[in-house]
């Protein structure tokens, strides 16, 4: 019997892979010689010489076991992170942010030509330039009065990028006239930082979408990471269209 159990466990297993086709012969339990040999469907025969069974079986055993050693992780639904609201509001009230945010002052509705209105010389920069060199680069501008310009945000986050202003500044009060505003890198094809921009004409409202099409005002520029007044200087020394401009905010006399 327990070979003709054998046998129908096989016809089972061979059904349930699809091989409807092939019939297997059943015959009491006699000997290895004796055996009927299995019949394949239509028109052949043959043997099957392969232990197909105790493949199975062998394969169930294998299968259990590895269940058994198998540990199944909870689902999880993310990273808790502490105190997240807390680092929500310092991020927001911190004045560099709310500036880089356009809700200081007169906020985001603000015109162009009224943002940059009192602005004489731009100096376009990178949050990914090393921590001092931006650092030496924000005193100057400040000192000298110009209008630093970003491309974006950190990783296009509020919170990595005040913590770059922080590992840059600390707590500092200087690199406070800062924008982030990628329209004048499209507008003045800003293509690599460091670059002073000093301008010979005030800088107007964009007249086309993300000033895709407005031609920048006369303008002198510099390119390379070198001080800001040595950059004056030269541009000054040029006599190009914001000649006049530089010398005065370099403090140049003619």
């Amino acid at each position: 019997m327990a070979h003709v159990a054998e046998t129908q466990l096989l016809r089972a297993l061979m059904r349930g892979t699809g091989v409807a086709a092939i019939v297997l012969g059943l015959a009491s339990p006699v000997s290895a010689e004796d055996e009927p040999p299995v019949q394949f469907a239509p028109g052949a025969t043959g043997s099957i010489t392969i232990p197909l069974v105790d493949i199975v079986r062998d394969a169930e055993r294998r299968g259990e076991e590895l269940a058994d050693r198998l540990t199944i992780q909870e689902p999880r639904e993310g990273v808790e992170i502490e105190d997240l609201e807390g680092i929500r509001t310092r991020a927001l009230n911190d004045p560099r942010v709310r500036r880089l945010l356009g809700t200081d002052g007169a906020g985001p509705e603000e015109a162009p030509q009224e943002k940059y209105a009192e602005t004489r010389a731009i100096l376009f920069a990178s949050f990914s330039m090393p921590a001092a060199s931006l650092r030496q680069m924000m005193q100057e501008a400040t000192d000298h009065g110009l209008t630093i310009v970003f491309r974006g945000f950190v990783n296009n986050s509020v919170f990595e990028t005040r913590a770059k202003l922080e590992e840059v500044f600390g707590e500092d009060e200087i690199g406070e006239a800062f924008a982030i505003d990628p329209t004048l890198f499209r507008r003045f094809d800003i293509r690599a930082v460091p670059v002073l921009v000093v301008l010979g004409e005030s800088l107007d409202v964009c007249e086309t979408p993300a000033c895709e099409a407005d031609l920048p005002p006369r303008h002198d520029r510099l390119s390379g990471n070198i001080p800001v007044e040595t950059a004056l200087r030269l541009i000054a020394a040029g006599n190009g269209d914001a000649a006049e401009v530089a010398r005065a905010l370099a403090e140049v006399p003619k």
